[in-house]
């Protein structure tokens, strides 16, 4: 399940005023802490590549990456994923040297040559092509799937909507406890919203590790699976008698 969390600021309310037929100000508050909830399935996707290449000559690694690499947007292209939906997250080109003399027993978890290690992360705005694109990249030189990340392209309609549920949920305590107390809610004197930096979590449906090329395999299917946006309010109210 993924969670995302509203990142807004605190607003304060004027001052209390007098109560109506008393001299002085009631100073009796109440606050609570409300919290809502928004649960719909995802319409994007963020799928993590990878090509690695190695040998002995570092033009010889990174022609062979770059020609995976084009191979694998051009496949794209035909799906209808543009090159501005291609991010590259991370590319590193490093050399192992042998040692010398070389050991009697080789590693076979080490190489030694140039390695270059290239990852970038496919935006898919239509779920349809998920699977077509992970197959599409395995079968033009990728070396590895590292995460298909659902999401959700408009998050401010849906955080609004959280939003308008933590706001309501925090009045049905209030008055509760109001209730409880034999007294009455009076004007909002300060709300809150929680304010901590969005939170991303694995959910059903994101898939991780590597996927190998293998003979005729059948065609990838990623399932999603819905996801919450979560919001908090903090709201405080005058009491009245």
């Amino acid at each position: 399940m993924k969670i995302i969390a509203l990142a807004l600021c605190a607003f304060l309310l004027a001052p209390l005023p007098a109560l109506a037929g008393g001299a002085r100000p009631s100073h009796a508050v109440l606050s609570v802490h409300g919290t809502g909830i928004v649960s719909q399935m995802p319409d994007v996707a963020d799928i993590t590549v990878t090509i690695s290449t190695i040998g002995n000559k570092a033009t010889d690694v990174t022609s062979q990456n770059n020609a995976a690499y084009e191979r694998i947007a051009a496949a794209l292209k035909g799906l209808g994923i543009g090159a501005n939906d291609l991010r590259t997250a991370g590319y590193n080109l490093n050399y192992n040297p042998p040692p010398n003399p070389l050991p009697k027993t080789v590693n076979p978890y080490v190489r030694y040559g140039y390695s270059l290690y290239r990852s970038f992360t496919i935006h898919v705005k239509n779920l349809a092509f998920v699977g077509k694109a992970i197959d599409a990249s395995i079968g033009n030189g990728a070396t590895g799937i590292y995460g298909v990340n659902f999401g959700i392209a408009d998050q401010h309609n849906a955080r609004a909507r959280a939003l308008a549920k933590a706001t309501a949920d925090a009045r049905v305590q209030a008055q509760a406890v109001a209730a409880a107390e034999h007294l009455r809610l009076g004007r909002v004197i300060s709300v809150t919203i929680d304010g901590a930096t969005p939170r991303y979590f694995p959910q059903p449906g994101r898939a991780f590790g590597t996927m190998m090329p293998a003979p005729s395999p059948p065609p990838t299917e990623i399932a999603p699976s819905a996801i919450a946006v979560q919001a908090g309010v903090t709201v405080t109210y005058q009491l009245l008698p």
